[in-house]
């Protein structure tokens, strides 16, 4: 009985140990999931067309580069959206409809993977691989669209994370691609 009791309190202060207790490795492992969950919450943006929720993840002086050039500031930012840049429905894409008759939406979905996370303070540096996919053209059928990479400036304002600038290369573009340069990590 003493043995079980012993390591029932053994158990209880092993439990006592708090995320406070090593406040900057948390911090930075916050920090880092943090920076993830907000290229996440880009990609969802763009894919629902939620203009407001994507220029929400910049800061107001941010930096879209993109492959037709730079779009400068939040309110812009948001705008490029709004205008449908990149609904594909507007692309020549076969239109469908849905069995009520509805017009079958755009369905686009973005993947971000290989997140290298560089954090020094309350600036970041996010270096990320992202494709995205669609069945736009046969809706029974899935396609690859385009794939590449991100390098991305962050920065923490008022204990959030948000894109400074936003670098995107593109494989699939003839001059938006990275793939004869050296490993943008490497100093």
């Amino acid at each position: 009985m003493n043995k079980s009791l012993l390591l029932c309190a053994l158990l209880l202060l092993t439990g006592c140990v708090t995320y406070n207790q090593f406040p900057q490795r948390n911090s930075v492992e916050a920090d880092r999931a943090a920076i993830i969950d907000l290229q996440h919450r880009y990609v969802l943006a763009m894919d629902f067309f939620d203009a407001d929720g994507y220029a929400a993840v910049f800061t107001e002086d941010a930096v879209l580069d993109w492959a037709r050039g730079e779009v400068k500031g939040r309110p812009a930012i948001r705008e490029f959206m709004a205008s449908g840049t990149y609904d594909l429905r507007k692309m020549n894409f076969q239109p469908a409809k849905t069995p009520d008759g509805k017009n079958w939406p755009s369905t686009v979905r973005h993947i971000v993977t290989n997140q290298v996370v560089e954090i020094n303070g309350d600036t970041a540096r996010a270096v990320s691989y992202w494709m995205n996919y669609a069945n736009n053209a046969d809706r029974r059928k899935i396609e690859l669209l385009s794939f590449g990479s991100w390098d991305d400036q962050l920065v923490k304002q008022g204990g959030q994370w948000y894109f400074k600038r936003h670098t995107i290369y593109n494989e699939t573009s003839p001059t938006r691609f990275i793939a004869d340069r050296p490993n943008p990590l490497k100093r």
